[in-house]
Order: structure tokens, then C-alpha cells, then sequence
């Protein structure tokens, strides 16, 4: 069936009106950038045209968010979108402008990544329990890093805080990367971030304490879930998926599925995916639209109840 459906992406995708492009809220070189570039490179055999990504980066993936929407739903513009944009920028920056499920229409999760708890390497804390114990008594160790304001890093900090009665604070940066200098660097007491860009100092210069999800990573299996420590609160991963103007028909969106599904199943595809620290997570845009509704009524009422607000 998914051979017949990648066959009818190649009848249905134009191929006289140039490349599909795939476009990216963030800088090339980083690793949503990578990831596009690894999954157009298989598009393109897929869908019979070329496949270019195009960075559109800026407000954490919301302009390039807000510049596909407004297409015409001709299977010629894909989004790659985020957890980040989808969910949280909605919940926490009044100015954006798209709602994911009202305009846009889901064409499948590709991947999903663990967040992790870390500290730095000489941080008395060997696990959260004892983290939080060091913040409650000394407020220097209450502080954690997080990649964006508004972010779900700093949201899993705060209901970590909340349900543990420690007054945590967080500490946003402007990405990932300085997050992690200052962890390494022992500038910060703790960082919530994608083990992607902790896993390689992990037991040399940081500790990772938790992950989130409901079973342990594959790249940290000595490493406890929040779950197992008695925090089910955090037992969704963050998600990539691609999407489309809410405009496009639904049988271009199947065929886009099709060979996405595809693509995603090739060996060296998901390889590629591990080593940068991201779980290959094929699912169908129906499942991933649920997924988004669902994470909304999670963390609305978190967001809410933290009182953030990025104006």
C-alpha cells in the first residue's frame, strides 16, 4: 500500500512549477536544518522532483510557521515544524499569529527527542531528588538554563519545581549551544535541554540526573525517566513532523505521507537521526493532529499557571 501511495506522490506532485520546498524555521548548520537536509535528499527520489530547503529562520521557527501558512496548498511547500512551534510559541507569545490545527494540516511526525536534566560534572547532586534538595537550602543551585523563553524546558522546570515545592528559576538563553558552554563551563547550576548536545559530555563535564518519556534512551541507559522517580508529568517527548497549508487536499496530503513514511524507514536515514540524537518516530498526520491537541491541553494550563508571558 505505501509503495502504491509513493507511486501516486510522483503522478500527483506538479513537477513543471520547479522543487518542493522544505522549509525551516532555523539556521542553516543547526539540527533542524540537519535533519531537513537528510530527509529532503530522500523526498526527492520519493516524490520524483527536487526537494531544496529553504531557511527561514527567526521567533523560534515562527516566521517560517506564519510564511507556509499563507501558501496555496499545492504540495509545493512543506514545514518543518516543532513541538516549539507548534504548541508553546501559540501558548506563550501573544503575537503569533497560526494556530497549528486551524492552519495547517498535518503530514506526519518524523522524530522525537528526549529533554534531559544535567548538571555540571562537579555539582554535588548525583540525582534530581538531590538537586532539589541543594536548590531548597542554598537558592545558587535553584537556577536552570533553558533554551528559549517560553520554551517546554523551562515549563518542565517549573512544574518540576511546582510538584516538588522547590522554588526553582528559570535561566533562557538564545539556543541550545550557550546553554550548554555555561553548563559545561559550571556558570550554570542545572540545565533542562535536548540530550543531543548533552550526551557527549555526559560522565566528563555534566551529569545528566532524568530524561523525559516513558522508557529510558538508548544513547543514556543508565539514565532514570522523571517517570521512574515518581514524575509522570513528563512522560511525552518533544516531536518534529512535517506540515502543510490547511488549504491542501487531503489526497496530496497522503501521497506527501507516503513518502515520508518512506524516507524515514531507510537505514542510513535513521542511523543519521540516532547519531544526532533524535528518535526516527514515523506517525500518520492524523495521530500527530491528536498529538498536538493533546499536548495543548497539557501545558496550556501550565503555562497559565506559571504566568509567563514572552510581551
Amino acid at each position: 500500500m505505501a509503495l502504491a501511495l509513493a507511486g501516486l506522490a510522483q503522478a500527483q506532485v506538479p513537477k513543471d512549477r520547479g522543487a518542493v520546498k522544505l522549509v525551516v524555521g532555523f539556521p542553516a548548520g543547526g539540527s533542524a536544518d540537519v535533519l531537513a537536509r537528510i530527509l529532503a535528499d530522500k523526498l526527492k527520489d520519493e516524490l520524483g522532483v527536487p526537494v531544496v530547503v529553504d531557511n527561514r529562520a527567526g521567533a523560534g521557527g515562527q516566521i517560517a510557521a506564519d510564511y507556509v501558512r499563507g501558501l496555496p496548498g499545492d504540495g509545493l511547500t512543506i514545514l518543518l515544524g516543532t513541538t516549539h512551534m507548534m504548541v508553546m510559541a501559540p501558548l506563550t507569545t501573544k503575537t503569533v499569529r497560526y494556530q497549528a490545527t486551524r492552519d495547517f494540516k498535518a503530514v506526519a511526525r518524523i522524530a522525537s527527542f528526549y529533554e534531559s536534566i544535567a548538571v555540571p560534572f562537579n555539582s554535588p547532586a548525583n540525582s534530581v531528588a538531590q538537586w532539589l534538595e541543594l536548590a531548597r537550602k542554598d537558592p545558587k543551585h535553584a537556577s536552570y538554563g533553558v533554551p528559549a523563553p517560553g520554551s517546554l524546558p523551562q515549563f518542565i522546570g517549573y512544574q518540576l519545581g511546582t510538584v516538588s515545592k522547590t522554588p526553582l528559576l528559570s535561566v533562557p538563553y538564545r539556543g541550545s549551544a550557550p546553554v550548554t558552554q555555561d553548563l559545561v563551563g559550571g556558570q550554570l547550576a542545572a540545565g533542562v535541554l535536548p540530550i543531543a548536545d548533552m550526551v557527549q559530555y555526559h560522565g566528563t563535564r555534566v551529569k545528566i540526573l532524568a530524561v523525559n518519556g516513558t522508557r529510558r534512551a538508548d544513547q543514556l541507559p543508565n539514565v532514570p525517566t522523571f517517570k521512574e522517580l515518581g514524575f509522570p508529568q513528563f512522560d511525552q517527548l518533544e516531536w518534529t513532523g512535517l506540515f502543510v497549508p490547511a488549504s491542501t487536499s487531503a489526497a496530496t496530503v497522503q501521497q506527501l505521507q507516503a513518502a515520508t513514511a518512506k524516507a524515514i524507514g531507510f537505514k542510513d536515514v535513521r542511523e543519521a537521526l540516532q547519531k544526532m540524537g533524535t528518535e526516527p518516530d514515523f506517525g500518520p498526520g492524523e495521530a500527530l493532529e491528536k498529538r498536538i491537541v493533546d499536548d495543548i491541553a497539557v501545558w496550556g494550563p501550565v503555562v497559565k499557571a506559571s504566568g509567563f508571558s514572552a510581551e
